[in-house]
């Protein structure tokens, strides 16, 4: 039985998602971290970002010392998997693998010269190489620890990129530390679902907060399950993301970028 989704056809919306073109965080690789469980779970969501025009995904699992202690060595094997699936059934998706790494001991310890696992990124002519980052969601990070994650990242010639910079809720009454993180270079993201008020009436603010601001520079799934596709699907009439698209804020890869794979 052929899937029916729950959105029209991308010929048909008002938002053309094929023209940004990349999804840079998702949890797709299966069975490594709180993502997809295994590849069916996975090809369900490369499916209905297809289907919405995307045409390729940054899959970038958890790194976080204490929950999901992965590194490169644990992480390619299971992204292999999902990319071999894709490739058996055909479906027009580019694949990349990365890393959303949890700001903790171990990810300050690779800050000076580790291996970390990037997105590269070609912004109107611009080669960037990008690095997902997120903050505790319970407590703030000290100044100084982000201070030094903006200047030792961009030292080695990495531009930090900051998940769901909406979704920190010590964050929303004072938001001095994204103020900061922009005006130092750093780029920031937020989550679709945060947009069509998943977590929240005030998290859904600071997402439009920040967008009106113009510190976003891209709109992420974070898919973790077909709730995230569902979400992102939602949006397909929203001003706020519409007006965000003719800003120019956005540096996602249909409006000029793409991965160099």
């Amino acid at each position: 039985m052929p899937i029916r989704w729950p959105w029209k056809r991308t010929d048909e919306i008002a938002i053309e998602w094929r023209e940004l073109g990349w999804d840079i965080h998702s949890h797709l690789a299966p069975g490594v971290d709180d993502g997809a469980t295994n590849v069916d779970e996975a090809l369900d969501m490369v499916r209905g970002m297809s289907a919405l025009g995307y045409r390729g995904m940054v899959i970038t699992p958890h790194i976080m010392a204490d929950l999901y202690p992965n590194n490169p060595e644990t992480l390619r094997p299971a992204f292999a998997k999902l990319q071999q699936a894709v490739s058996d059934l055909d479906i027009h998706m580019e694949l990349q693998l990365a890393a959303e790494y949890h700001m903790d001991h171990e990810f300050m310890a690779l800050l000076p010269e580790g291996e970390l696992m990037t997105i590269p990124w070609e912004y109107e002519g611009n080669h960037k190489t990008l690095v997902l980052v997120e903050f505790g969601f319970h407590q703030a990070p000290e100044q100084a620890m982000v201070e030094e994650v903006l200047f030792t990242l961009q030292t080695r010639g990495i531009t930090p990129l900051l998940a769901h910079c909406e979704r920190y809720p010590y964050l929303h009454r004072n938001d001095n530390l994204l103020r900061m993180w922009f005006d130092r270079g750093g780029w920031l993201s937020i989550n679709a679902a945060s947009l069509v008020g998943a977590y929240g009436p005030e998290t859904k603010e600071m997402a439009e907060r920040a967008m009106q601001a113009g510190w976003v520079s891209f709109l992420c799934t974070d898919a973790h399950g077909m709730r995230h596709v569902h979400a992102m699907a939602s949006l397909v009439r929203s001003k706020i993301v519409k007006q965000w698209l003719e800003s120019g804020h956005s540096k996602h890869a249909g409006l000029g970028v793409r991965p160099k794979i």
